[in-house]
C-alpha cells in the first residue's frame, strides 16, 4: 500500500512540476506581419475617427460617462500603438523587439472592449471595432503562442448601449 502511495504522489508531483505545453508561434513573416500592422494602422484609424465623431453621455460623472472617457482613451493607445508598431517592423524590426508594443495594443484593447460593455458605442464605431478585431486576430499568431481568436461581441459591433 505505502508503495502505490508513493507512486501516485510521484505521479502528481510529475504532472504538476512539467513544463505546460504551449502552441507553437506562427512562422516570422516579416512582410506579412508589416502588412498586417498596415491594415491595423488604417483600422484603428477609422475606429478613432468614428469614435471622436460620437458625443459623449449626457450625464457627466455617471458610469457610462466615465466609462466614455475610458474608452475614448483605450481608442486613442490603441491607434498609437498601431502605429508604433508599424513603424517599428517597416524599420526591420522583428518579434522580439516588437512584441512590447503589442503585448501593450493587446492590453489597450482588452481595457477597451472593457469599457465598451458600459459605454454607449454607435453602430458605425462598433462595424469598425470589428474590423480592428479582424486584424488583431490575423496578427496574435505571431505573437503569442496561447492566442485566442478575439471572438465578436454583440453588444459592442451592433452598437448598443448599456
Amino acid at each position: 500500500m505505502p508503495n502505490r502511495r508513493l507512486v501516485c504522489w510521484l505521479a502528481l508531483a510529475a504532472l504538476l512540476l512539467a513544463p505546460s505545453a504551449r502552441a507553437e508561434l506562427a512562422a516570422w513573416d516579416q512582410g506579412k506581419v508589416t502588412g498586417l500592422a498596415k491594415d491595423l494602422v488604417k483600422v484603428t484609424e477609422a475606429l478613432h475617427e468614428a469614435f471622436i465623431q460620437q458625443p459623449p453621455p449626457a450625464n457627466p460623472g455617471s458610469t457610462q460617462s466615465e466609462s466614455y472617457y475610458r474608452l475614448r482613451f483605450s481608442v486613442w493607445m490603441i491607434r498609437s500603438e498601431a502605429s508604433i508598431l508599424l513603424t517599428s517592423l517597416e524599420n526591420g524590426d522583428a518579434r522580439e523587439s516588437t512584441q512590447w508594443s503589442y503585448d501593450n495594443l493587446m492590453s489597450h484593447t482588452r481595457s477597451a472592449r472593457t469599457e465598451a460593455q458600459q459605454a454607449f458605442v454607435a453602430k458605425d464605431v462598433g462595424e469598425r471595432a470589428a474590423a480592428v478585431r479582424g486584424v488583431l486576430n490575423q496578427l496574435g499568431p505571431y505573437y503569442d503562442p496561447d492566442f485566442r481568436t478575439i471572438a465578436p461581441d454583440p453588444n459592442i459591433e451592433r452598437g448598443a448601449t448599456r
